[in-house]
């Protein structure tokens, strides 16, 4: 385009030049004629072009954030700060895996989940006794999908869907998960994650109707690879 811009200008001056040659003769009386029309035209397309390049470089620009916004935002999800949140009566917890990132645990830490039929979400804070706090969130591998999953005391006769606990080395009184929720919101069977929420209590003894509430987990938020 700049190209035809310049070699356009360029004919313009020849026909100029021959225009003030001309004066009067009527052999070249058609390049007068020309010449205005080729002035014409060059203004339109000028104005044309000029109006084009903010309107073409706009739509670069908006495409390219755009591409960026959504690279960002996948990368984001895939490898997330942390794979999961969640309030511990209140205060904030956020954590990943044993190691740091938001893949699932291939590991056998309860017969009653064995790894051949869930995934293990683990979420671990602190390194020492004292600071621990561990939340582990099983999932069937043959229930991953998109809903709501009601979670109650475990009886060890039927196993659960999914089930989650809470890990407190640290605590004087026994916890034992009593009631709950977990909602997978989404399944992404590309990039292999699962993320959801959950919330559940836990009791100081499952076997006595009347023990207290000593744990209350709000505000649960998990986002892992399941694969």
């Amino acid at each position: 385009m700049v190209f035809f811009i310049f070699c356009f200008g360029k004919m313009l001056k020849n026909l100029k030049k021959l225009h003030n040659l001309a004066n009067g003769c009527a052999f070249f009386s058609s390049l007068q004629v020309s010449y205005h029309f080729f002035t014409i035209l060059k203004r339109t397309v000028m104005k044309k072009f000029f109006i084009l390049i903010p309107a073409v470089l706009l739509c670069l620009f908006s495409c390219s954030t755009s591409d960026s916004d959504s690279d960002s935002e996948t990368d984001s999800e895939i490898d997330p700060e942390f794979a999961m949140t969640a309030k511990i009566n209140g205060d904030v917890f956020q954590a990943n895996n044993p190691f740091g990132n938001n893949e699932f645990s291939n590991y056998l830490i309860w017969d009653w989940y064995p790894p051949n039929e869930f995934i293990l979400l683990q979420a671990r804070k602190g390194s020492t006794f004292s600071t621990l706090r561990e939340i582990n969130l099983w999932l069937k591998k043959s229930d991953i999908a998109v809903g709501t999953y009601v979670i109650g005391a475990e009886t060890f006769e039927v196993k659960p869907s999914h089930y989650v606990v809470l890990v407190y080395p640290s605590s004087e009184e026994p916890i034992s998960t009593k009631e709950g929720k977990i909602v997978i919101t989404e399944v992404n069977t590309s990039t292999k994650l699962v993320k959801g929420t959950f919330e559940f209590t836990t009791v100081l003894y499952l076997d006595d109707p009347s023990s207290p509430v000593n744990f209350r987990i709000t505000e649960g938020k998990f986002n892992y690879t399941y694969e």
